[in-house]
């Protein structure tokens, strides 16, 4: 009982400064709105976006515009948009609104027909090379088949000729339809577009990722409040006089990690709903999965403050450390940026925190997964909760 009294009293304490539970209410909303609209990433798997001019229009152009770049594999990499000229697609370019532009030149299919020299331009964007490399390659496929075929109906034509199957002046005429009729072949059977390659792994919307990532930081934030509790009990030697009665200290770090899970837990509660009902997050389709995967999460939160609070001696040294903890946590463990773009020796240092465990799981329902998916990040959660409560008794034993 002794530690639901300790619980219900920091509680007591806690809510009674109701403005500075709201602010840490409105300002992970805030923050979750704004990053997730600055930062506004496709959802599905990896895409190329370009922009398409054809100043041909001949059956060859419409052959790479309507048949190569329609196909079902050119489909799930290209995000493909058209301009009527070519300064606009340049201007696209240039503003960095798209990776690349395709730009086929006026005469490109009678210079193909008559054996001239032909080129299609492939405008990249520096910042965007590895898209522009998807549109890239994708064109420079098409013309390396287009050439060969080219050559095999060159070799053709030549056969034809010598042998007077067909006339000279009709040679023209036979090259054009021969081409015509392979470009109205299926595209699949002039060029494949593999992409296993370049298969990005599935993301969460920015609004939902930044929903995961600023809801874990200002948990955190949150549940350091507790450690100004403590430090004022020190001070008034409130906390030195419960250590004299039959009282452990793993009674009154257990109150004091019960009371600041409490809080955080009704603030994660309440963000989850307002980001649910306000910003149409979809959190989880599994009620069991989420609760455990928020459960294990608040925990962990909560077990760091504890360990705060029992580190610090001094407000000023609550000060420096409790927010030094929420940011370093915030940048390594993902809340800032996604994790999955982190180099790699930043991503396994990523996973000695709790929040890069706990966006895993979060990321994981709001891509469809079930409680199995959420068994190892809450699991990690969990272990790392009861590590920062057995460090916070010990601590708090020398301390207090």
């Amino acid at each position: 009982m002794k530690v639901w009294y300790i619980a219900v009293k920091d509680l007591a304490v806690r809510t009674r400064d109701r403005t500075a539970f709201v602010t840490l209410l409105l300002v992970p909303m805030v923050m979750i709105i704004v990053l997730g609209s600055v930062f506004n990433w496709n959802a599905t798997s990896f895409q190329a976006h370009a922009v398409v001019v054809d100043l041909d229009d001949s059956a060859l152009s419409r052959q790479l515009t309507q048949q190569v770049f329609a196909s079902a594999g050119a489909r799930d990499v290209l995000a493909l948009t058209t301009a009527s000229s070519e300064q606009d697609a340049r201007t696209l370019v240039e503003q960095g609104r798209t990776a690349a532009a395709v730009i086929i030149p006026m005469g490109f299919g009678a210079s193909v027909t008559s054996g001239a020299a032909a080129h299609i331009e492939v405008l990249e964007n520096p910042e965007s090379l590895i898209q522009a490399g998807v549109v890239a390659n994708i064109v420079q496929a098409y013309t390396t088949e287009l050439q060969a075929r080219r050559v095999a109906i060159s070799v053709a034509t030549s056969v034809l000729g010598e042998s007077g199957a067909v006339p000279v002046e009709r040679m023209g005429e036979a090259v054009q339809d021969t081409l015509e009729q392979a470009g109205s072949g299926r595209s699949q059977d002039l060029i494949a577009v593999k992409t296993t390659a370049l298969e990005g792994r599935k993301v969460v919307p920015a609004l939902d990722y930044y929903a995961v990532g600023m809801s874990l930081m200002y948990l955190i934030f949150t549940a350091n409040e507790g450690a100004w509790d403590m430090l004022e009990e020190r001070r008034q030697r409130t906390l030195a006089r419960i250590m004299t009665t039959p009282t452990s200290r793993l009674t009154v770090m257990a109150g004091k990690f019960l009371g600041t899970l409490a809080i955080t837990a009704l603030q994660f509660a309440i963000i989850i709903l307002l980001t649910r009902l306000l910003y149409h997050v979809q959190w989880s389709t599994s009620l069991p999965a989420l609760l455990l995967m928020a459960g294990a999460s608040v925990l962990a939160a909560a077990g760091l403050s504890t360990v705060v609070a029992a580190l610090v001696k001094s407000g000023d040294q609550q000060g420096a450390l409790g927010p030094a903890v929420a940011l370093i946590y915030s940048l390594l463990g993902g809340s800032m940026w996604p994790v999955y773009v982190m180099p790699t020796w930043l991503n396994t240092a990523s996973r000695l925190t709790f929040t890069r465990w706990a966006i895993d799981g979060f990321t994981a329902l709001m891509l469809g997964g079930g409680l199995s998916s959420v068994l190892l990040p809450a699991g990690v959660c969990l272990g790392m909760a009861v590590v920062f409560v057995a460090v916070s008794a010990v601590a708090l034993g020398r301390n207090a």
